[in-house]
């Protein structure tokens, strides 16, 4: 039995339908193969763009069948000892949809806009950032683990707590999130709560708001700062914290800790991004159309696969499934890299010369890989900090998908994107993405990054479909939005610290830890 997908019909059970420098910069223009010039893209009409959607309200009912269907999929076969805190995560349930729900969930957008061709290929933009000041990434998944925890109050008269080990993004969704759902009146401040952890090399993405800047929230929704060399270990300091210390914390608070790193609302809120798609584009035809976007596990799109068969028109089964381009960045290659060889080493990245004239490290002329930089700053550079997984787990389901319906992966450098920024930033424009006019005082690189990896693409002749879809998961200037201010994050390199830190954001006001 099947869903639709629009709120406001019957909701049968089972699984939905729907029917740098700037001298680099211009250095290396001449390399990138740019194609057309600036001025060409500066006329682009704004009718191009279509309208903004609000995905999670309209289309509720279907959220709540896949978020429900996915948990009880992923769930454990067997239920875990009641006080098991380790492994606490709430049920499937989401609540109905009421006004303040629908205030809250309204924050997650989405629009498609058509981006100037480039070399006879199509080029849309897929916009999911909701509004850039608030959001340096999409907001839909935190939104949702929010929704759920609000429910979760609701059925158990229980507090809950998000720990959230993040690379910067999702701390700040999480957080608006959270703070959102107190003003809409669906939890009050002691009720739901965010720890936020994030490593010391991107705490300036997490964006400064009233939970840093009023005492009260600040206390019970700390950013917490780590300071170890490997920034993913904030994953693995959540981890041990949730087996060593969280069911001392829940007995003595009487708090549920939830660990959010299930994928299951972020996997559901990525799925959307087919319906909206759809919407826009209709379906793909027989020669495919390609999504791109810069990557980190490539969660987003293993949710809009999933998307994609919901949303696929039943009348229409000539139309091929869509196609997948992976763009990471030299650091971490770690999903290009399995794509391309089956492993995480290095050893798949070819080799770099460095030009000590130029100041620059190329691959050797002969025998050029399409798949990496020609030309980068260095070959370990970190273009964006919040891409730091080495060994993603989703890697073989990724891999997977890219070699059963097609696509491919590619790496591209900060010099590349540099090269490219003018271009980028003109083709923009029209779509209603303004980037900074200094590249410098980019805060987020993620579209930039995704866009240089198509352009790129295109030029090398790695995409051969006709259409491109460039999600667009992130991008904002250092001047739209400012950045938790130091003395207001907290610090934790290890268990002992990180329990301090929420004994104190959990005791009742007035006392002390």
């Amino acid at each position: 039995m099947t869903l639709t997908a629009h709120t406001g019909r019957d909701a049968p059970t089972g699984l939905p339908t729907h029917a740098g420098p700037a001298t680099a910069g211009a250095e290396a223009g001449a390399e990138a193969g740019a194609g057309a010039g600036v001025g060409q893209w500066a006329t682009v009409s704004r009718d191009r763009t279509a309208p903004t959607v609000r995905p999670l309200t309209e289309h509720w009912e279907t959220v709540r069948a896949l978020v429900r269907a996915l948990h009880e999929r992923t769930a454990a076969p067997s239920p875990a000892p009641p006080g098991d805190a380790a492994v606490f995560t709430p049920d499937g349930e989401l609540p109905t949809l009421d006004g303040p729900l629908r205030d809250l969930l309204s924050a997650a957008t989405a629009r498609v806009t058509r981006l100037p061709d480039h070399r006879g290929t199509r080029l849309h933009l897929l916009d999911l950032r909701g509004d850039p000041r608030a959001h340096p990434a999409q907001p839909a998944g935190a939104l949702l683990v929010v929704a759920r925890a609000v429910q979760h109050v609701r059925r158990t008269g229980r507090r809950i707590t998000l720990l959230a080990p993040s690379s910067g993004n999702t701390a700040t969704t999480l957080r608006e999130a959270v703070l959102r759902a107190q003003r809409c009146g669906l939890a009050r401040p002691d009720q739901i709560r965010v720890v936020a952890l994030v490593p010391a090399c991107s705490r300036h993405k997490v964006a400064d708001s009233p939970l840093a800047r009023h005492p009260q929230l600040r206390r019970r929704n700390p950013l917490v700062v780590y300071h170890g060399s490997e920034p993913g270990a904030v994953h693995e300091l959540a981890a041990a914290y949730c087996r060593e210390r969280a069911h001392s914390l829940r007995t003595a608070t009487g708090t549920d800790l939830w660990h959010v790193r299930d994928p299951v609302d972020h996997r559901v809120a990525d799925a959307l991004r087919a319906f909206v798609e759809h919407d826009a584009l209709g379906a793909a035809d027989v020669r495919g159309r390609l999504h791109a976007q810069a990557v980190a596990t490539g969660s987003g799109l293993l949710g809009h696969r999933l998307g994609s068969t919901l949303a696929k028109p039943q009348d229409a089964p000539g139309s091929a499934a869509p196609r997948y381009l992976l763009v990471q960045h030299l650091r971490t290659p770690a999903l290009v890299l399995h794509l391309l060889t089956g492993s995480f080493s290095h050893e798949g990245v070819p080799p770099y010369v460095h030009d000590r004239a130029r100041g620059v490290h190329r691959q050797p002329a002969d025998g050029l890989d399409p798949h990496f930089p020609h030309t980068a700053h260095h070959p370990q550079e970190v273009l964006d900090p919040i891409f730091f997984t080495r060994a993603p787990d989703t890697a073989r389901e990724v891999s997977m998908l890219v070699r059963t319906h097609g696509g491919d992966g590619i790496v591209v450098s900060r010099y590349e994107c540099l090269a490219r920024y003018p271009s980028v930033r003109a083709m923009l424009r029209p779509a209603g993405v303004e980037l900074p006019a200094d590249p410098a005082r980019l805060g987020e690189w993620s579209l930039v990054m995704a866009m240089t990896g198509v352009l790129n693409a295109i030029d090398r002749g790695l995409v051969t479909e006709p259409e491109v879809v460039v999600h667009g998961t992130g991008s904002y200037g250092r001047d739209e939005r400012a950045p938790v201010p130091p003395a207001s994050a907290r610090y934790a390199d290890s268990v002992d610290e990180l329990h301090a830190v929420l004994t104190r954001a959990l005791a009742p006001l007035g006392r002390r830890s």
